[in-house]
């Protein structure tokens, strides 16, 4: 019997199918300074590269930031939100800017689930969602994400974070994955695929890049003690294979994005202490065994947890390294930004790398 955690490191020494970009990707980068590049990497809260305590309008001092910071996106709460009229002038704005700064349209992102995750919802009145766990089918899945998307696209908004393709094991309503059962579609990896292709789908008709989260997932997880970092089975065959059926069948079903969870897991990385979010193995595990090849984002690199580990700017360097498409950081944003652009400068990031992150980004864009 083969070790999961050899075979995997056996798999990850076969390199990743090749992105190719189209012409006018190519012409696009040719343009960019590298500095433009590293922006396009990051997303962000408002509030990082505009300095207000709470973002609720794009002025020119949003429109100064931009033209320092042209950033991939930007990820808003619910505080950022007053009222439709309010926030599709913000938006509006803000592409605005990005458009007349680098051509480029910015990914204008929130957590939209449902239950207690509806910050738009809950801000301008639209009708409240259920959470994921009360949905019951696909269909019910797919109405959901079909109304959450349709007020997004009038908002101005083009990314959510979502859906969760995560698996229900009955053994998480309390500690720190509390909220793993009620974000996730259930206990069947069946159900939950279809609810999450449902999704996806409804998503793509909408105009929304959903983003399935956040692989390998939380369901088996526990917490180291020493540093709270959430770690999973080391071994494959513990995991099984229908554990990441959700994430198979968002694929399939075209899901733009997949974040990448602050989660060790040795049997997808192939490295003892390495999260998911900035390991090569995870990177090569999702694009040759999994077949993806759209973007690649990390979850919250600002994590308490994982900066127990490593410094979130060491983490977004190794994300980068790793083969990411996007960093996502809430706090801390210029610190990384320059940790990651001292790297590139250096050459301790390949130019290659960067062009294949930030050409993924564009592409996604419909560049």
């Amino acid at each position: 019997e083969t070790d999961g955690t050899q075979q995997v490191q056996a798999d990850v020494q076969q390199a990743a199918p090749a992105f190719t970009p189209s012409d006018s990707v190519k012409t696009k980068l040719s343009s960019m300074t590298t500095e433009e590049k590293v922006a396009q990497l990051f997303i962000t809260r408002p509030e990082e590269i505009t300095g207000v305590s709470q973002f609720t309008q794009a002025g020119n001092k949003t429109k100064a930031a931009i033209g320092t910071y042209p950033l991939g996106g930007f990820v808003f709460r619910q505080e950022n939100f007053s009222g439709e009229a309010a926030v599709t002038k913000m938006m509006s704005s803000l592409q605005s800017f990005s458009q007349e700064r680098l051509g480029v349209n910015l990914f204008l992102a929130i957590d939209e689930e449902g239950g207690e995750r509806l910050p738009l919802a809950s801000a301008n009145g639209y009708e409240a969602q259920q959470a994921p766990s009360q949905l019951g089918d696909a269909d019910a899945a797919g109405g959901s994400a079909g109304k959450i998307g349709s007020y997004m696209a009038t908002n101005g908004l083009n990314m959510n974070f979502g859906p969760t393709a995560d698996i229900a094991y009955g053994d998480n309503g309390k500690g720190d994955n509390a909220d793993n059962d009620t974000y996730a579609f259930g206990s069947e990896s069946a159900t939950v695929g279809d609810c999450v292709a449902a999704q996806v789908s409804n998503y793509n008709s909408a105009g929304i890049n959903s983003v399935a989260k956040s692989f390998p997932g939380k369901g088996k997880a526990t917490t180291d003690s020493a540093t709270g970092m959430l770690w999973m089975t080391d071994k494959l065959e513990d995991l099984e294979a229908s554990d990441f059926v959700p994430y198979q069948k968002a694929i399939e079903a075209g899901v733009p994005a997949v974040m990448m969870g602050n989660v060790i897991c040795q049997s997808v990385t192939g490295e003892e202490t390495t999260p998911c979010s900035t390991s090569a193995g995870a990177v090569n595990y999702m694009r040759t065994t999994m077949g993806f090849n759209g973007l690649l984002i990390t979850d919250d690199l600002s994590d308490a947890s994982l900066n127990k580990v490593c410094t979130q700017d060491e983490a977004a360097v190794a994300a980068v390294k790793a083969g990411m498409s996007m960093i996502y950081v809430s706090t801390g944003f210029e610190s990384s930004y320059n940790a990651v652009l001292s790297a590139v400068n250096s050459g301790e990031i390949p130019a290659e790398k960067l062009d294949d992150a930030v050409g993924r980004i564009l592409t996604t864009k419909g560049i």
